[in-house]
């Protein structure tokens, strides 16, 4: 097992081999709190290009 810090600070504990596949993906190590959020952002972007909502700059998502 393994200790990092997130991007917020937190301290995430992973083992190993699942540190070296986040990292060989190109994932963060991220907290259970950012990724919860990180994934929240997602579905609302996803929703809001799906039912046409523009963003602020005008461009659709």
């Amino acid at each position: 097992m393994m200790s990092v810090y997130c991007e917020c600070g937190r301290i995430v504990v992973l083992d190993r081999a699942e540190m070296r596949l986040r990292l060989g993906l190109g994932k963060e190590l991220e907290c259970s709190t950012c990724r919860n959020a990180r994934i929240s952002r997602e579905i609302d972007a996803m929703n809001d290009h799906f039912n046409g909502i523009e963003e602020p700059d005008g461009l659709l998502l």
